[in-house]
């Protein structure tokens, strides 16, 4: 019997999103319009109902190709969209951290989607030497236009993310109300993107204490370290280059992540799964409210995570994968 996707509600959207997101670059990030209807459709058929896409992706036609699938399938009325745009501090990215681009970028991708509103608009990134003023003013017009119903960041700081919301408050003001980082089993080392945030490591402990309190939904990406934990590389196989490309090895190919790799192998050893299923169920037994997003290529890829629904892990066994044992320790992974 297949495994069947669960759902829920998110904030106050009318439609319920699905326990994961789907995220379009992996499916539409070249020209073949048809690849990525054919993967839109697959997404569908499995029971993804929220769909993460952003200005910057493919420079614009993972959003036109969205778009096109949107139109073609006639499912607005039952998905959700998680839009991104302004993204300054990027290598390679022109964008200026003003209100004027929030404005011009919703429009461009509003066009691409085929749509007048998106449920989700998360900023890519912050540029902390200037206020949040603009832009949390830019974002609450939006707002008030109906082009959005709710915001937040993707690769901000809490710091950022609380000067922002208080802002808001002391101005009549709606505040960030979901986020985006990076977050996975896998702590992100190095950056060679620029501008990117990580809410994993002890250094970020008060961070995840605050979402998991707050209880603002984290739409984490990289939810697989961008396939390093998705068995693709095995710690006693084939050397790493062999297996995934330059960016993840960057990011996470560094001892203490191959030692949670190792663990969680052995681990999806004695419970029957894959490696894959043991980093999805690990972000679910998250004490914050995680609804990872991913990139599934392959049919199989989208049932082993909706396999990873039901594994349940325990406070103990989510502590030992991340640490290597079970003493108590001051931050929860």
């Amino acid at each position: 019997m297949a495994e069947q996707m669960t759902y829920r509600n998110l904030l106050d959207l009318e439609t319920p999103v699905s326990r994961f997101v789907y995220g379009t670059p992996g499916a539409a990030g070249g020209d073949d319009i048809g690849a990525a209807m054919d993967a839109y459709d697959l997404a569908w058929e499995k029971g993804f109902r929220i769909f993460d896409t952003a200005h910057s992706y493919g420079r614009g036609k993972c959003e036109e190709s969205l778009g096109r699938w949107i139109a073609a399938r006639g499912h607005r009325d039952e998905m959700v969209i998680l839009d991104k745009g302004c993204d300054p501090g990027e290598h390679g990215s022109t964008d200026v951290f003003s209100g004027d681009t929030i404005r011009n970028q919703v429009r461009i991708s509003q066009e691409r989607l085929q749509t007048d509103h998106v449920e989700l608009y998360i900023l890519h990134r912050d540029d902390p030497t200037k206020p949040v003023d603009e832009i949390v003013e830019a974002l609450n017009e939006m707002k008030a236009l109906g082009r959005i119903r709710h915001f937040g960041g993707s690769n901000w700081t809490m710091q950022r993310v609380k000067e922002a919301n208080d802002y808001a408050a002391a101005h009549g003001l709606t505040g960030f109300t979901a986020l985006s980082p990076n977050y996975c089993m896998a702590r992100l080392v190095f950056d060679p993107w620029g501008g990117s945030v990580t809410i994993s490591g002890d250094e970020n402990a008060d961070y995840r204490a605050w979402l998991a309190e707050k209880r603002m939904p984290v739409l984490s990406y990289s939810a697989l370290g961008r396939g390093f934990l998705s068995g693709k590389y095995v710690t006693d196989g084939p050397a790493i280059e062999e297996c995934l490309n330059r960016g993840p090895i960057m990011e996470y190919y560094y001892p203490e992540n191959v030692a949670r790799l190792k663990r969680a192998e052995e681990m999806a050893k004695e419970k029957g799964v894959p490696v894959s299923e043991i980093a999805i169920a690990w972000l679910l037994a998250s004490p914050m409210d995680v609804l990872p997003i991913m990139t599934p290529s392959k049919e199989k890829h989208i049932d082993a995570a909706l396999h990873a629904l039901k594994l349940k892990l325990t406070p103990e066994e989510r502590r030992y994968l991340y640490y290597g044992d079970t003493a108590p320790r001051k931050a929860e992974p």
